[in-house]
């Protein structure tokens, strides 16, 4: 079984940020909830955080939608903002019971025909609703083993935090780089591996190029390559958020038989996915980071 390195955090961090972080983390659900309402105010009325990014964004996938429109989505967007970030700390003492209560799946059906065919497959999910909750619900759920990849933090403190969060029900973050590594190693039991499909690619030699949202967007091929060498069923996890604090998710699959679809056919079936879910309820996805900063070169 593949274990992957656990990042070690600056001892700046431990003294003066995390017993803050931590306090924050065990407070009640109401008392979280009014905190989130005041990051609200600051983020959205005071620090304007991105907000010419996330507007802009938003113009530019509806530019259908009036201006009101899209002014009441920014708004929703930045309030699921503030309650996300809490929620991702609150992962530091929330319970599985909590979270079986707050963050469902309601095809897990899907999961268990999978291990009890002991075959292994790819979940494909987007930054819509809560990804930190599903990674921390998954492994509580799934008979299988669950690896969940992720990208480093540029800050040590809080990519040792996030680790910690992810692997606290016994999931196996790792590093989007070692994805195809964990997954061979990990071949003795059955596994199943969680890839964010919308991530920025940093790198865009090797990318998927699509209309997504209505603009050319870059997207990482990994799912679908690691899906065709592997020979791996590929499964699209989409979010939805029913209330405060209250999460869905819904579980298809996309791809059965890899070997009957070309890789860009595959990338393909995940963007059209990931738009519709975005389209379903744009107010949960991730708006304010810059999706769009790389161009295609004709």
């Amino acid at each position: 079984m593949y274990q992957s390195e656990k990042p070690k955090p600056n001892l700046s961090f431990l003294l003066f940020v995390y017993p803050f972080l931590w306090i924050i983390g065990n407070l009640p659900f109401f008392i979280l909830y009014r905190l989130g309402d005041l990051i609200f105010v600051l983020l959205f009325h005071v620090f304007k955080y991105r907000i010419d990014i996330v507007l802009s964004n938003l113009r530019n996938s509806f530019p259908e939608k009036a201006e009101t429109e899209l002014k009441k989505i920014e708004k929703s967007y930045y309030k699921h903002l503030a309650d996300l970030i809490l929620e991702t700390i609150k992962g530091i003492s929330i319970t599985e019971k909590q979270l079986r209560i707050r963050s469902k799946n309601i095809d897990q059906s899907v999961f268990d025909d999978f291990f009890e065919k002991k075959k292994n497959f790819i979940v494909v999910m987007s930054h819509c609703g809560n990804w930190e909750w599903v990674c921390l619900m998954s492994q509580p759920v799934c008979k299988q083993q669950i690896i969940c990849t992720y990208k480093t933090l540029s800050n040590k403190g809080f990519n040792w935090l996030m680790y910690s969060v992810r692997s606290k029900f016994k999931a196996m973050p790792v590093h989007m780089n070692e994805t195809l590594k964990a997954i061979l190693k990990s071949s003795d039991v059955v596994n199943t591996t969680a890839l964010i499909g919308d991530q920025n690619p940093s790198n865009i030699n090797n990318v998927y190029w699509s209309t997504f949202l209505n603009q050319e967007t870059a997207f990482f091929n990994g799912p679908a390559k690691i899906a065709k060498k592997l020979g791996y069923p590929l499964v699209y996890m989409s979010s939805r958020k029913v209330k405060r604090g209250h999460y869905e998710t819904y579980t298809e699959i996309i791809v059965d038989d890899v070997s009957a679809y070309s890789e860009a056919e595959i990338s393909e079936i995940i963007v059209r996915k990931t738009e519709n879910e975005i389209l379903a309820q744009p107010e949960i996805w991730l708006w304010s980071h810059r999706r769009w900063k790389h161009k295609r070169t004709h």
